[in-house]
């Protein structure tokens, strides 16, 4: 994943002048997490197998093989694999697609006011709810239409996406004066100290550091934590210095020792031991893999 310093993650779209991409992650192979991110495109997520989690600002859910998942534009978001064989299959696309340019009347009335309806953070879709098999349908449809590429796919997959714009726009619209949910000053905050200690993860870093990133208390550090992300900020840290293991492991040949102290683990038996309570294999066997 392309991620910068802020967590935001950069969608490379095969076709730039197309504004559309489809991607099936390959997370089974000692991978079983798409971290905390967001992104300014509109994601359609569908489970191919096994159960994913998503996770957004205040919500979780579970979905299950050929259940399907909105997540709107700027929405921090991450997924996490609930068996080790589980595939899932993302569809992104910016408001271009459907508006063609910034200020448009399609941009202004149809595409701006979903962008803009942070209540409506993501929207889940299940496959045994008859109202919602019609939208997993053309789900499937429109990217079985952007594998095969075929004659004006790229004019079908417009015209499956802007008829579900419709029902997308409709969510948007319910959650007008709906009090629960999105909490701006909260999302701001949390996304500060993820790039705290996105920055800082191979130093000392403590959530005292990361309060002070944003200015509140301690105690508020960890409640945001726990109630946006569902851990604590040591387990945040813990996650970030695992991803850059990770990393090294598969894309340099550093010793082990190396990566440890790069990664922010200090000792190469603390890493390795750290790395085996996680993903269950060593460094080495990982690796390998």
């Amino acid at each position: 994943m392309d991620i910068d310093d802020r967590k935001k993650e950069t969608i490379a779209f095969q076709d730039k002048m197309l504004h559309y991409g489809i991607y099936e992650p390959q997370l089974g192979r000692g991978l079983k997490e798409v971290p905390w991110h967001w992104h300014d495109e509109f994601e359609f997520g569908q489970v191919c197998t096994g159960s994913v989690c998503y996770r957004t600002n205040g919500h979780a859910f579970l979905l299950h093989a050929g259940d399907g998942i909105f997540i709107n534009s700027g929405v921090l978001h991450s997924l996490q694999l609930e068996q080790p064989d589980c595939s899932f299959q993302t569809q992104f696309f910016d408001k271009y697609f459907l508006a063609g340019q910034s200020g448009s009347i399609f941009d202004i009335r149809y595409i701006a006011p979903v962008q803009d309806q942070k209540l409506l953070d993501a929207m889940p879709l299940y496959w045994k709810d008859a109202g919602s098999r019609p939208f997993l349908e053309s789900l499937q449809q429109a990217s079985e239409i952007g594998m095969r590429r075929g004659p004006f796919y790229e004019l079908h997959i417009r015209n499956i996406f802007s008829s579900l714009w419709e029902t997308v726009y409709h969510w948007a619209m319910q959650k007008q004066g709906d009090g629960s949910g999105y909490k701006p000053l909260e999302d701001e905050r949390i996304k500060k100290m993820m790039t705290c200690a996105s920055d800082n993860y191979d130093k000392k870093l403590t959530a005292a550091r990361l309060a002070q990133e944003i200015h509140v208390s301690e105690r508020e550090c960890y409640r945001l934590f726990r109630s946006i992300l569902g851990i604590t900020p040591g387990e945040f840290i813990l996650s970030l210095r695992l991803q850059k293991a990770q990393e090294l492991l598969r894309s340099t040949d550093k010793s082990i020792l190396e990566i440890a102290l790069e990664a922010g683990f200090g000792t190469s038996s603390y890493f390795c031991k750290v790395f085996h309570a996680y993903h269950h294999i060593t460094p080495n066997q990982y690796r390998k893999l």
